[in-house]
């Protein structure tokens, strides 16, 4: 037996078991409506999970240089969120869109270069394993609950759901403490501020 990290297609069939739904080979057949459910509940899962700010989607110090043309600053599609950071701490910055809009003086353009910290959204199968198990182990309940109204069935439960996260936190803060060993007490500063807490809902 091989044994390999959680796939999307994986995390939609565990999904499916939870309604007691048979699994499927396949996440492009329109056709199948509950894997299709199950993926946009999957997705929205994710999200929300990522925009807290996790030690592996978040990117430190990042430069981002004016577009030659405008003077604009994309952040790109994927960005969740952003904060000025080293020299730039300065600045009041923020996202709006795909921009990077500068409160200081109202505008969206800029006359140089600015540092942030960037949390960006990541595939699921991206993801570290046990990222991927409670975004898993969350989509299910929300996804049986939502839809079939219902525990008692042989899916997921809040005390699933509460593992899950133990792990989770638990994998996090060692990721944590390893980077407080090295000195860089940024990443500790932005995970824990972004940490989510422990809930079920």
């Amino acid at each position: 037996m091989t044994l390999e990290l959680t796939k999307e297609l994986d995390a939609v069939n565990m999904m499916l078991s939870a309604i007691g739904e048979a699994p499927v080979s396949s996440l492009t057949d329109p056709s199948l409506l509950d894997a299709s459910l199950a993926k946009e509940v999957l997705d929205q899962t994710n999200l929300s999970v990522q925009t807290a700010g996790l030690h592996c989607n978040t990117v430190l110090n990042q430069k981002l240089i004016p577009n030659a043309a405008t003077n604009e600053i994309s952040v790109g599609t994927l960005t969740l969120k952003v904060d000025s950071t080293g020299q730039s701490a300065h600045r009041d910055v923020v996202q709006r869109g795909t921009k990077l809009f500068d409160r200081d003086n109202n505008l969206f353009t800029f006359t140089e270069s600015i540092y942030v910290d960037r949390v960006e959204l990541l595939a699921f199968e991206d993801l570290p394993q046990h990222v991927r198990r409670y975004v898993m182990t969350k989509a299910s309940r929300r996804f049986q609950t939502r839809f079939m109204g219902s525990e008692v069935l042989a899916g997921f439960t809040a005390q699933d759901e509460q593992e899950a996260l133990i792990e989770f936190e638990r994998t996090e803060a060692q990721t944590e403490d390893r980077n407080l060993l090295t000195g860089s007490y940024d990443t500790y500063k932005i995970i824990a501020r972004g940490a989510p807490r422990r809930t079920t809902r």
